[in-house]
């Protein structure tokens, strides 16, 4: 019997894709879930994207939780549908479990959450003390309002909300990950989470509604005792930094490196970490490759200067590019994000993107739709303009790739000047025409190359069977058909798929 049960929702946008993305641990989720145990309570996780929850399991799950039943639900935009059905269906069976929801969506639309009437408390902002104390009054039988924070509840009819807490947690009192919570049969436990927040204010980044742009990260010495378990316990041979900004601190990054050359890490496993154009350079890309990091991931966005003064992005295009080929020359694989549809982009602006991929040779690139969440600089500066679904369900910066031969959602903006056939033709021709060419076709398959960029992520075994064959056709099919249809039906989007095959 458990204290509670901490569920992830599912992304059901993927599509087709869903099947050779790689799959990833809820990582919010299991940072709670270890927290709340070091405190003494017992966690059940489940995660959507591999048991669902239905009619016919809800009561089983329900009985694994001690009364009184409290099911925490961590919910992005993305995702939120699926939470909301969740809390809709625990609700039929038994109407006394208490809902909370926490994460992203719900620090951002808590009224909307709270109006929703399946959900009993919103928690706000970074979860660890405020979810604690919301939990140990739920099991005393008493709520005593004036000692909660960032919790939002409804009384009498309306909607109340407790003080508001400043406090930032102190990422050594967040203990490891507890990686044994999680089935390594059914996910890549290659990854380590060493850092929290970011002090740039990107207008698509919805992160900073939770971190409020305050970079802390975990001391020297926890990073490498929870890198010796990974390496020597779990034999991980690929560790990517899930940190949104690894090289924030030089110094920290000095250590980390030195540090781990003397554990004879860099012996026994190879490491990859997202970083940005401007805070890297060649000293400490050496330290790196000599602690044998290997992979480095960069959000390039845009290929437009004016874009990238537009989007906050505090950095130029030139600065990527010099970073980029610097990597390239000292041995790292390297990986590129790209977004397409920013206000006051033109078809230019995104074809010089594809280009930029192409010439400077990243191994690995994507090409996202720009999605205005909630609680992002994008949102404000976009809202009367977007196109909202029922509970967001067309909210997916992977959207216009993902889609289906018969889309069912809109783009939920597409910035003046642009059809919205004319943004999604061009997003889903960048990424085919990145890997038409059988280099980098051959590394997005590989299956031995780590990083977090990829796409595709299927042991060599798998791969070969009929079955995974049978599902690549269908997926291959389903991409060239759609490819096809943008370009018979839109002009913009043949000029770019008949521009670059040319170039």
């Amino acid at each position: 019997m458990y204290d509670l049960i901490l569920i992830s929702p599912i992304n059901t946008q993927l599509g087709r894709f869903k099947r050779f993305v790689p799959r990833s641990v809820p990582i919010g989720v299991g940072i709670i879930a270890g927290f709340l145990r070091k405190q003494g309570f017992s966690v059940k996780i489940v995660d959507l994207e591999l048991e669902d929850i239905n009619e016919n399991t809800v009561e089983d799950i329900l009985k694994q939780c001690k009364r009184p039943r409290i099911i925490g639900i961590s919910v992005m935009t993305a995702n939120v549908a699926s939470g909301y059905r969740i809390a809709e269906l625990i609700k039929s069976v038994d109407k006394e479990a208490i809902i909370v929801f926490g994460g992203i969506h719900a620090t951002v639309m808590p009224d909307e959450i709270l109006q929703n009437g399946n959900v009993d408390f919103v928690v706000k902002g970074e979860a660890e003390y405020t979810f604690l104390e919301l939990i140990k009054q739920i099991k005393s039988g008493k709520i005593k309002k004036e000692k909660l924070e960032n919790i939002g509840f409804v009384e009498d009819g309306k909607i109340v909300y407790t003080g508001i807490s400043t406090r930032m947690v102190d990422m050594d009192e967040v203990p490891m990950f507890p990686y044994d919570m999680f089935d390594p049969s059914r996910y890549n436990l290659g990854f380590i989470l060493t850092s929290r927040g970011c002090p740039f204010d990107c207008i698509f980044c919805s992160q900073r509604v939770i971190t409020k742009r305050r970079y802390r990260y975990t001391s020297s010495e926890r990073v490498i005792e929870e890198l010796d378990y990974l390496i020597n316990e779990l034999k991980q041979p690929n560790i990517t930094f899930f940190d949104d900004y690894f090289t924030g601190n030089k110094k920290r990054v000095f250590e980390l490196c030195e540090m781990m050359q003397k554990m004879g890490f860099h012996k026994k496993a190879s490491f990859g970490v997202q970083t940005r154009g401007d805070s890297i350079d060649k000293e400490l890309m050496k330290a790196m490759r000599a602690a044998n990091f290997d992979s480095l991931m960069f959000g390039v966005e845009t290929a437009s200067e004016n874009l990238m003064k537009l989007i906050n992005k505090a950095e130029t295009v030139q600065e990527n590019i010099d970073a980029i080929n610097l990597a390239k020359k000292m041995g790292f694989a390297t990986e590129a994000t790209f977004i397409f549809g920013f206000p006051t982009e033109t078809f230019d602006d995104r074809f010089k993107a594809l280009s930029l991929a192409l010439q400077i040779g990243v191994d690995r690139a994507r090409f996202n739709n720009a999605t205005p969440y909630p609680g992002t600089a994008m949102y404000d500066m976009v809202k009367d303009k977007i196109k909202k679904e029922p509970m967001w369900i067309n909210f997916s910066s992977a959207g216009a790739v993902t889609g289906g031969i018969r889309k069912k959602y809109p783009l939920p903006y597409v910035p003046d000047g642009c059809t919205e056939k004319e943004l999604e033709g061009t997003i889903l021709l960048a990424n085919l025409l990145f890997y038409l060419n059988f280099t980098n076709l051959k590394k997005l398959f590989n299956p031995g190359q780590s990083g977090s960029g990829k796409w595709f992520e299927l042991p060599l075994k798998e791969l070969l069977s009929p079955q995974v064959l049978f599902a690549l056709l269908l997926l291959g099919g389903t991409v060239l058909i759609r490819a096809v249809k943008y370009i018979l039906a839109c002009s913009n989007c043949r000029k770019f798929f008949f521009k670059a095959i040319m170039k």
